[in-house]
């Protein structure tokens, strides 16, 4: 499963209103903001979900953004009920006969656990939404170093 997001078409314009260098430069600001924001938003201060996004250019006006963790979209949007598919899923042994667990004190053991899921934790959105919340700043940085 994989995510994809854009940039909001008003905070575009403004970075291609301007001279085309100025442009580039200030888009790459705004790629630079994401990508450090959806380092810092997941839920966890720690881990692979935190560390492992890598910033691959594409083109002038083209980046991606992606995670080596097969997890990230399970937590951005949710499972089960929470997630797309809005369906609690079971949970069976792949070796053995029943799962053990500890709950309250006790060690239970059964054939399988349904579950309900976990609920989505839209981090992508935060840092998209830090990214574009700067635009106007990157626009101007740009033009200043630029000499515009």
């Amino acid at each position: 499963m994989s995510l994809s997001v854009h940039i909001d078409q008003k905070q575009l314009d403004k970075i291609m209103d301007i001279p085309i260098k100025a442009s580039r430069q200030a888009f790459f600001y705004l790629v630079t903001e994401i990508w450090g924001a959806i380092r810092e938003e997941p839920p966890i201060d720690h881990g692979k979900l935190r560390g492992e996004w890598h910033l691959d250019k594409k083109n002038v006006f083209h980046y991606k953004i992606a995670s080596a963790t097969d997890y990230a979209t399970c937590v951005a949007l949710g499972t089960g009920v929470y997630g797309p598919k809005g369906v609690p899923y079971k949970i069976r042994p792949k070796i053995k006969k029943c799962l053990s667990f500890m709950w309250k004190g006790m060690k239970i053991a059964v054939k399988s656990v349904t579950i309900q899921g976990q609920k989505p934790n839209p981090f992508h959105e935060r840092a998209m939404k830090r990214g574009e919340d700067r635009v106007e700043e990157f626009v101007r940085r740009a033009l200043r170093e630029m000499g515009e």
